[in-house]
């Protein structure tokens, strides 16, 4: 699963809300390019439908589904925030560039 449906991208957007009591834009995120403040954390460049590493601290390599702005960015893999788990939070502060699928 690389994309999700317009439903599925919609339906899991409102789980989240409800889940985090947080406002979810529903302009879709392409990428995003990120420079954490975590000293551990590379500069990353994150895109719908690539794998990424670095997510987390040692962990494995993972398949970007979707990408949800808000007050921070969620970023969904099917290990974490799509099939389940949650998904990975990157502040706002931290996001350098947001490419939109426009």
């Amino acid at each position: 699963m690389s994309r999700l449906s317009q439903d599925e991208y919609d339906q899991l957007r409102k789980n989240l809300e409800e889940r985090y009591r947080k406002k979810i834009s529903k302009r879709r995120v392409k990428a995003i390019r990120v420079n954490s403040s975590y000293r551990w954390q590379p500069p990353l460049y994150i895109e719908i439908g690539k794998s990424c590493a670095n997510l987390t601290q040692d962990g494995p390599l993972e398949h970007v589904v979707v990408i949800y702005e808000s007050n921070s960015f969620l970023v969904c893999t099917l290990e974490n925030g799509v099939a389940g788990g949650r998904p990975h939070v990157l502040w706002r502060g931290d996001v350098k560039e947001v490419v939109y699928d426009d």
